[in-house]
């Protein structure tokens, strides 16, 4: 009977259970795995933001998206500083300027990534160049004229190629838009990269190879590429279905995911998942990487739940339908929605509790004045009605107006409901 009793109570903790060689899992569980995969969950260790912890976090998450829009801080900064709090700014941008272990790419979107994987990203470089010289011949002359001029006179911002005569079928209004446009595509396909930013923010290009060497370089089969970056972005997420992999981490385009996953499956690389607790009511097939099967495994006993708000660019929630799915959350960002069309403001960071995200903050830093604006907040489901609940917010609240050197807060009296 005792032995009938540890084997109940093990069946309890399990957080998975296999059916043949399928792993099933609650979705809450794909919550907190994901949440684990992506530096979410535990309390930071001491000296966390230095360097080599800001490294090992950005090996594991693959990227951070670099947005232009700067109602509060620098999205990349903001991604961080969810993982590990106060950290010195500095730090992230000696890895990316200076020392060149991480880069400024298109691995998604506008991005920071690890430099472990430009080889991959110069498959994607070069073909996207051949793709263009091909549409656009005319435009040749002008990359050569740019990369002449920079290796003649070093590195150089937008403004200072305002005299060139652009020769390209690039749309766009005006001389210096098609500069831009022009410089874009040149760091899209390799051929300039941006050495450093300056104090405005403003990019300066310089020529690739003065800063990377051999190690970064070499071919790789494409196909191969392409698993590998599977297993990357699928590693990035935890658990996930091939649409959702597909999306996330692309620094190399994935021409047929079910082709790439019939073959790690049959290589015993990845291992399916299934669960029927989602929003449609249905089972799905998502997948896990078969090494990542034993930290699920051990997922009960790890899991560590934080609350802290995410930078509405976050790579939790930067997926609008995995997050709806997972999290019951809309993640949409309304910076891009007319006013009149928002539901809940301009710059919404989400607030994640545990294994849920709960609410929403709107607001902004007035750097005259160094307050930050909380313009509204809002519950999901009156989860602030707990005093533990709303106690995080506010210590989230706290923790970021320090990361932003604000010397005042300005908060609601009242918290609004999600709509």
């Amino acid at each position: 009977m005792a032995t009938i009793d540890l084997f109940i109570n093990i069946l309890k903790i399990m957080p998975f259970r296999m059916d043949g060689n399928v792993v099933q899992v609650s979705m809450k569980d794909v919550a907190r795995f994901s949440i684990m995969r992506q530096h979410l969950s535990g309390t930071p260790g001491e000296n966390f933001g230095k360097k080599q912890k800001i490294l090992e976090v950005m090996k594991d998450i693959k990227y951070v998206q670099i947005d232009p829009v700067y109602t509060v801080e620098r999205s990349h900064f903001l991604t961080l500083w969810s993982r590990i709090g106060n950290f010195n700014r500095q730090n992230l941008l000696n890895l990316i300027y200076r020392d060149h272990l991480l880069v400024e790419s298109y691995a998604h979107q506008a991005s920071i990534s690890i430099i472990d994987d430009l080889k991959f990203m110069r498959m994607s470089m070069n073909e996207r160049r051949e793709r263009y010289l091909r549409e656009h011949p005319e435009m040749k002359t002008s990359i050569d004229e740019i990369k002449d001029l920079i290796r003649s006179t070093g590195p150089i911002t937008s403004n200072k190629l305002s005299e060139l005569k652009i020769k390209s079928g690039l749309s766009g209004w005006g001389h210096e838009r098609k500069v831009n446009l022009l410089l874009d595509l040149m760091h899209r396909t390799g051929d300039i990269i941006i050495s450093y930013r300056t104090a405005s923010n403003q990019k300066v290009w310089d020529i690739p190879e003065y800063y990377f060497n051999e190690s970064t370089e070499g071919t790789i089969d494409r196909k191969e590429a392409e698993k590998a970056m599977f297993q990357k972005s699928l590693g990035a997420l935890g658990i996930a279905s091939p649409d959702q992999v597909s999306r996330h981490y692309s620094p190399v385009t994935i021409s047929d995911k079910m082709q790439v996953v019939e073959e790690l499956q049959d290589e015993s690389v990845i291992v399916p998942v299934e669960t029927t607790e989602n929003n449609s009511g249905t089972r799905k097939k998502w997948f896990i990487l078969k090494k990542d099967v034993r930290h699920l495994e051990s997922l009960e006993n790890n899991w560590k739940p934080v609350s802290v708000l995410l930078s509405p660019f976050d790579n939790l929630t930067i997926d609008r339908k995995r997050t709806q799915e997972i999290f019951n959350f809309d993640s949409r960002m309304e910076m891009y929605v007319p006013e009149h069309k928002r539901k809940y403001g301009f710059y919404c960071m989400p607030f994640l509790h545990g294994d849920s995200i709960i609410g929403r903050v709107d607001l902004k830093l007035d750097r005259t004045h160094g307050e930050l604006k909380i313009n509204a907040i809002y519950d999901e489901g009156r989860n602030f009605s707990g005093k533990r609940a709303l106690r995080s917010l506010i210590d989230s609240i706290n923790c970021l107006s320090e990361f932003l050197n604000a010397s005042s807060i300005k908060i609601p009296q009242t918290i609004q409901h999600s709509r």
